[in-house]
C-alpha cells in the first residue's frame, strides 16, 4: 500500500519547513493556493484510460517534486518544501533519500527548465535505495495508517501524527539545519 502525500500532509510539511526558517535570515513568507497543492499531490496519482503514466514510487516522487517545483503552490519555499515532501514520501514507501549537497542548486535548475523528468528520476535513482530498515519503516508506517482507518477522525489523526513524528526522515532536517547553518549560501 503505498502512502500518498495529500494536500493535508503537504500544508503539515509546508508548515514543517515555515517553522524551521521562522527566525532564519531567510524566512518563508506563508500563503498558498489550494488549487495548486491539489495539483502538485494529484498530478503523480493520475491516470487515462487504464494507463498509468507514473507507474512506480519513483516516477511518482519524481513527478511531485517536478510539479511543486515548477506550478508554485506555495507563495514561498516551494523549491525546499519540494524537497522535504520528496522525502518524506519516498521514506514513508520503503526508500532512503539522501539529499545529497547538490540539491539545492539541482532545484534551483528545475525551477529554470534545465531538467526534464526523466533527469529529476535519474537523480532520486542516485540518491535513493531500498534497504531493508527502509522496508521495515515502510510496513510500520503502513500498518499504523491503516489502523487509524478504523477509529474515530481524532484517533486517526493522532495516529498519522504519530507516523510523521516517529517515522520523520531526520537525514531531510539534517540538510536544512546544515543549509540554515550557513544562511549567508542559502540559495533555496
Amino acid at each position: 500500500m503505498e502512502i500518498k502525500i495529500d494536500e493535508d500532509w503537504l500544508k503539515i510539511l509546508y508548515e514543517i519547513l515555515f517553522d524551521f526558517y521562522r527566525n532564519s535570515g531567510h524566512p518563508i513568507t506563508a500563503g498558498y493556493s489550494e488549487g495548486m497543492i491539489s495539483v502538485c499531490v494529484n498530478r503523480p496519482q493520475v491516470w487515462i484510460r487504464n494507463f498509468i503514466p507514473y507507474p512506480h514510487l519513483l516516477h511518482k516522487a519524481t513527478v511531485l517534486m517536478h510539479s511543486i517545483i515548477n506550478f508554485h503552490p506555495f507563495v514561498d519555499g516551494n523549491k525546499r518544501i519540494a524537497l522535504l515532501a520528496t522525502t518524506f514520501y519516498l521514506h514513508w514507501n520503503g526508500y532512503d533519500f539522501e539529499i545529497p549537497k547538490d540539491a539545492d542548486n539541482f532545484t534551483i535548475d528545475i525551477a529554470k527548465g534545465k531538467y526534464s523528468l526523466n533527469d529529476i528520476l535519474n537523480w532520486l535513482l542516485r540518491n535513493s535505495r531500498r534497504t531493508p530498515s527502509s522496508v521495515l519503516n515502510h510496513l510500520l508506517c503502513r500498518n499504523i495508517m491503516k489502523l487509524g482507518e478504523d477509529l474515530p477522525p481524532s484517533s486517526s489523526e493522532f495516529l498519522a501524527l504519530l507516523a510523521v513524528v516517529f517515522f520523520m526522515p531526520t537525514s531531510a532536517l539534517d540538510f536544512f539545519r546544515e543549509k540554515r547553518g550557513s544562511e549567508h549560501k542559502l540559495p533555496i
